[in-house]
């Protein structure tokens, strides 16, 4: 039987989601899962992996049944995975032997300032492309080592493997015979060498963790072996990080493209191709994606809450019932007075500040719940602007337009702010799955389910252009009070 879709498994930071895709880039099922956020005290996020593997089979069973769709009828699966997430499981079992630690956690930050302070952000940064920063996975790996007795004791007995997300599942799924990790997800470990493309021995010494934990990495797009589905096998032929996913699925492959997606927290990518260059400005120098061992570049902007802050307005201070009301209620107002900070677990870029907390500015007694929902979809779009301005420094352009996509990308309010700010067109495509929709490309490109990039060009198009209706002068205007508020919140520690 000729195979017609290409699974999808979107595991990201607070659900997973597996997503049927026909050669046109259609999706044909899609299934989604939540799972739990363990927070134990301030700063703190961890996940049970355990709990993601069972929530990804459960998706995984209901978008093939609900579709109707036979396994046979499966050209291959991709993996794409929340990046830096860290989980240490048995070798044997494939179980987690402690909760993993989420890339939004701060709870490595001790483990950070050390390193620090012992002068070794240079040499770091010189080799990953990355800062000395509890985002990352290595010192989530030593924290947990650390702080787990037990856990410690079966790391020095060579009874526990590392993963990030898209290594655990592979791991789980192929029932212990696949440990893959890829490149992109490798680069965002601070133990990989941007340079080298491989694990690096000065690094692994700094972390004090043992190469033999780490897995092997493949190209983006490569053969992982085979997982089984509902009884058959099915080849995994891409594993990829999120975000490089979604630059990927935006179809941005010449240098200079930008895309940003809008998810828990907020990234920016600006394709650089074969140019692997250091930011002087707080960007970080990632792997876009390796295809037949060429290797793409990108530098990255950072943005740790976006989505998250309106999730924190419908959970927190409970002021919505649900996200896809906040564009219509920010509509309803017309001053630009109040300004929300929401570095809720420190800031990104260009900052970097570990310490940093949200702040709200120039309420009064006629603030409303309006008024903070408005700030809170400027606060998103100004931080984009805020990395924005870094690239165009750093790569010396100027005359672009940004693919943007991530649930946020639905909020008319957030793009037509996000349009205002940057001053510039946001293009935001038909297909607005664009993670997925990458993660499937570039395991239909190996399996030559899609002929080649020109294909994939025609996929995925344009859906509506958001363009500025505000003046240059107002811009400054607001961007100058935006700077001040986040000065001030840097100072307040």
């Amino acid at each position: 039987m000729q195979t017609k879709y290409i699974l999808t498994i979107d595991q990201g930071t607070t659900s997973s989601r597996a997503i049927l895709f026909d050669k046109k880039g259609n999706t044909v099922g899609k299934y989604q899962m939540e799972f739990t956020q363990i927070r134990r005290q301030s700063g703190f996020v961890e996940h049970n992996a355990n709990e993601i593997y069972e929530s990804v089979l459960e998706c995984i069973r209901n978008v093939i049944n609900n579709s109707g769709i036979k396994v046979s009828e499966i050209d291959c699966l991709a993996i794409t995975n929340q990046r830096e997430t860290a989980v240490l499981f048995d070798k044997k079992t494939g179980l987690p032997v402690c909760d993993a630690i989420c890339w939004q956690s701060r709870q490595s930050k001790s483990i950070c300032d050390d390193l620090i302070a012992k002068g070794y952000e240079e040499v770091i940064f010189a080799k990953t492309g990355l800062h000395i920063n509890p985002y990352f996975s290595a010192s989530k790996i030593r924290y947990m080592l650390d702080n787990n007795p037990k856990v410690y004791e079966k790391y020095q007995n060579d009874e526990i493997l590392f993963g990030t997300i898209d290594t655990y599942l592979l791991y789980r799924l192929s029932s212990g015979k696949s440990f893959y990790t890829d490149h992109t997800n490798a680069s965002r470990t601070l133990l990989y060498n941007i340079n080298t493309h491989t694990y690096d021995d000065e690094l692994l010494q700094i972390f004090n963790i043992k190469r033999s934990i780490l897995p092997e990495i493949l190209n983006t797009s490569d053969y992982f072996g085979k997982v089984e589905i509902l009884g058959e096998k099915v080849p995994v032929c891409a594993l990829v990080g999120d975000q490089q996913a979604s630059l990927f699925g935006h179809c941005a492959f010449n240098e200079g493209d930008i895309k940003n997606t809008y998810g828990t927290g907020c990234f920016m990518l600006l394709n650089m191709k074969d140019k692997n260059i250091r930011s002087k400005h707080g960007l970080l120098t990632t792997i876009g994606y390796v295809i037949n061992n060429e290797v793409n570049y990108a530098l990255e902007g950072s943005v740790f809450i976006a989505g998250a802050a309106v999730n924190w307005l419908k959970d927190g201070i409970k002021i919505i019932e649900s996200s896809k009301e906040t564009s219509d209620r920010a509509y309803k107002v017309s001053e630009d007075d109040v300004i929300l900070v929401p570095s809720f677990v420190g800031m990104g870029t260009p900052y970097w500040e570990n310490d940093a907390r949200g702040a709200i500015f120039g309420m009064s007694l006629q603030t409303t719940q309006e008024h903070l929902i408005k700030a809170t979809l400027q606060g998103i779009a100004y931080q984009s602007k805020d990395v924005l301005e870094v690239m165009k420094k750093e790569a010396n352009f100027d005359d672009i337009s940004i693919s943007v996509d991530g649930g946020a990308s639905a909020n008319d309010f957030l793009l037509q702010f996000q349009a205002d700010i940057m001053q510039k067109v946001i293009k935001r495509p038909k297909q607005i799955e664009t993670t997925a929709l990458g993660a499937c490309f570039l395991a239909g490109l190996y399996t030559k389910f899609f002929k080649d990039l020109n294909e994939l060009k025609k996929i995925n198009q344009t859906d509506k252009l958001y363009y500025p209706i505000i003046d240059s002068n107002k811009c400054e205007k607001l961007y100058s009070r935006w700077l001040k508020a986040v000065n001030a919140t840097r100072s307040f520690k």
